[in-house]
């Protein structure tokens, strides 16, 4: 055998270029997605709710859509939804309206939608909108939908039985409850890409590219530089995170360890929140930051 071949047979720049091609597409039965044609969608939409929406591919099997959220009118927090492509179908972490130019987006996509998921108990503003472009998929959310969103037929409640179904997406996706946050977080974990997706368990502000399309951070935004506080290792996240590990409505003071506890343990370098910039790479660190003592 060559020198300059592997013991399957290929060169080094062979080895480099399907390891290349895998890091972009984990899944090689998945066609690849168009990045380019994704992202220009919002520029011919004429869908006033599309005019500060960023689409964006991260890899060939996830898809992000960004875009401007103020709460309260004052925190400037941005918002996202992530559409994940397995080989069984399209799983949606969903907390953005479903606007003209994500429909296209979710044809370019392709696959059936078989689940929605609301992050958290806050983030179902949307889920309306996204359960009737796709009434065939599964509904997934927490225990207080019951109340918020009752004429759901939800597929499953975390909180309520839903934590011991399947869905089928496993074990390419694993959902995790963590009902010890005032919010109670749904974090998902794509476990062939390495990705968390997250709502309000973290923050990474400033939001520059849910705002990339508006003109860039409101002033005050700017001028309390990008609310960098609310980012991994700042004090904002951190005084966040010790107002949830202190809180003293749940009966099992042990119960925040116990729900991190399984995301610590898995295998994640990319983390997507609902709020401020995707950490491409690192997230582990940035994750075990804010959360990393209480696990």
């Amino acid at each position: 055998m060559s020198a300059t071949t592997s013991a399957a047979g290929a060169t080094p720049a062979q080895a480099a270029q399907t390891a290349s091609a895998l890091a972009t597409n984990p899944n090689p039965s998945l066609p690849p997605l168009d990045g380019e044609a994704l992202a220009k969608l919002v520029e011919g939409s004429s869908d006033a709710k599309d005019k500060h929406l960023v689409i964006r591919k991260l890899t060939d099997e996830i898809v992000i859509f960004s875009q401007p959220f103020t709460r309260s009118g004052l925190l400037s927090l941005g918002g996202r939804s992530t559409a994940v492509r397995l080989p069984s179908g399209v799983f949606v972490y969903a907390s953005h309206p479903y606007t003209a130019a994500t429909q296209n987006a979710m044809d370019l996509i392709g696959g059936k939608v078989k689940w929605l998921v609301t992050p958290d108990g806050e983030h179902s503003m949307f889920i309306d909108e996204w359960v009737k472009a796709f009434p065939d998929a599964k509904p997934i959310g927490v225990k207080r939908h019951q109340e918020k969103k009752p004429h759901i037929n939800w597929a499953g409640l975390f909180g309520a039985g839903g934590e011991d179904q399947t869905y089928g997406f496993e074990p390419d996706i694993s959902l995790h409850q963590v009902s010890a946050h005032v919010n109670h977080e749904l974090v998902a974990i794509h476990h062939p890409s390495g990705t968390l997706l997250e709502a309000d368990m973290l923050f990474n502000l400033p939001p520059k590219e849910q705002y990339s399309r508006a003109g860039g951070l409101p002033f005050f935004t700017r001028l309390a530089g990008g609310m960098s506080s609310f980012s991994p290792g700042g004090t904002a996240q951190g005084l966040m995170a010790k107002s949830v590990a202190s809180d003293k409505e749940t009966d099992d003071p042990r119960l925040l360890k116990k729900e991190l506890q399984p995301i610590v343990a898995a295998k994640f370098d990319r983390i997507v929140p609902c709020h401020g910039d995707v950490i491409e790479t690192g997230g582990k660190v940035e994750w075990d930051k804010v959360w990393g003592k209480y696990a």
